[in-house]
């Protein structure tokens, strides 16, 4: 139920900043957790933290609005609802039906995609894979970035496994350690020559990091939907098709190479993040 017309806002926690190498420039990620307060409608916080610290939704204070996300202990409690916390494995409680998702221009082709990806997170149980809760959607992308995780309506209601592949191929980009170096050093050791767009992808190092990401995006995709179904997506793309010619072509050794640097979907939820900009 709704607290008499309180609003949700929401203060950025476990702020991270952490360099992050895009297209061949560094730059610094800032990422942290979400938590949600109770505001009255001048943005006043109940638990009285200071509002400046707050971004402001829109949201009606409600235990149904993206349950996953922690409440305020002391906005809960003074608005008599119930606090909400991570699981006790550390991730979410919830499907992953409950990412907030947001529509960037609020056009009916936006609409549009966020129902088709609606529809593929209730579908399938990707709490696995949800690194960041938070996806926009805009339809001056084709495509998709991860970083904030953005995606293209287009592509989204051209089927269910495309948009579940997008959502996976994207939230894997959020996967963070030592793995991925090693193995991009493996995978120039290979490959030192990769092609350029559109079979590989923008420049070398991009293509080794995207060798990994590509080969977690099909054993995903095998295991949601089958091997079958995951090499017919994988293959009908027009985009990255060197990068998913060699994992379709050498599953058992891409396999391998991935067990290897420990690059695999973790076996409980992970907390998600969000993108809070550069800094």
């Amino acid at each position: 139920m709704a607290s008499g017309g309180l609003l949700v806002a929401e203060q950025c926690i476990d702020r991270q900043v952490r360099p992050y190498l895009f297209r061949g420039r560094w730059i610094e990620s800032v990422t942290g957790r979400v938590l949600l307060h109770a505001t009255d409608s001048a943005g006043r916080p109940w638990c009285g933290l200071d509002g400046e610290l707050l971004t402001r939704t829109g949201q009606p204070w409600q235990a149904s609005y993206l349950p996953h996300l922690p409440r305020c202990d002391r906005c809960a409690r003074l608005t008599g609802a119930a606090p909400t916390s991570p699981g006790p494995d550390g991730g979410l409680p919830a499907p992953a039906s409950g990412v907030d998702l947001r529509t960037v221009h609020g056009t009916p082709a936006e609409h549009d995609g966020r129902a088709a990806l609606e529809l593929v997170l209730a579908r399938h149980d990707l709490r696995r894979w949800m690194f960041t809760d938070l996806v926009l959607i805009d339809e001056t992308m084709r495509g998709g970035v991860s970083h904030p995780l953005t995606l293209g309506p287009a592509a989204l209601v051209r089927s269910p496994a495309r948009a579940l592949s997008m959502f996976v191929h994207e939230q894997l980009h959020w996967m963070e350690g030592p793995g991925t170096e090693a193995a991009a050093a493996e995978f120039s050791r290979r490959w030192p020559d990769p092609p350029p767009p559109p079979a590989g992808a923008a420049d070398p190092r991009s293509t080794w990091i995207h060798l990994s990401i590509c080969a977690l995006e099909y054993f995903s995709l095998a295991g949601l939907l089958s091997p079958a179904a995951a090499a017919a997506e994988l293959s009908s793309y027009q985009s990255y098709t060197w990068i998913y010619g060699q994992i379709l072509a050498s599953p058992a050794w891409f396999a391998g190479t991935l067990h290897r640097h420990d690059l695999q979907v973790p076996t409980q939820p992970p907390v998600p993040r969000r993108y809070f900009g550069g800094q």
